[in-house]
């Protein structure tokens, strides 16, 4: 009785077989990949290998870039003061000369005065005035 009983079994997996074929055909598929990339964790870890170069990577731009973005803000820093420190020297030495020059021109005026045509002509040499010939009083 045993006999037919296994007869009766595998003739009723042959027909579920042909019917169903793609399910063992998965089973077998992934045994034999399993056998063959048994060896996982190597495959998982050239992975992780190129996910942390990855981000090594990554950390080294945003690293050069803050560098960058520093350097230029101390640039312009710099180059702030520098303009302000000029433009005040600029005034500074702007008012010194012109009381300089206003002193100066004050002397010669009072030192020439009597003497219009010699005033023009140290006017002309001095200060860069047109002095065309002689003044007359």
């Amino acid at each position: 009785m045993s006999w037919l009983v296994t007869i009766v079994f595998f003739k009723k997996a042959w027909v579920w077989l042909k019917k169903n074929w793609y399910a063992p055909a998965v089973v077998i598929y992934t045994l034999i990949l399993w056998l063959v990339f048994r060896r996982g964790d190597s495959a998982y870890e050239v992975l992780k290998a190129r996910d942390d170069s990855y981000k090594a990577q990554i950390k080294a731009i945003n690293e050069a870039h803050e560098a960058e973005i520093s350097k230029r803000n101390e640039v312009l820093k710099k180059y702030t003061e520098i303009i302000s420190d000029l433009e005040k020297g600029y005034e500074d030495n702007k008012l010194t000369l012109e009381t300089k020059k206003k002193k100066e021109i004050k002397k010669i005026v009072e030192e020439y005065s009597d003497n219009p045509a010699e005033l023009a002509k140290i006017m002309s040499e001095k200060f860069g005035f047109l002095y065309t010939g002689t003044l007359e009083r």
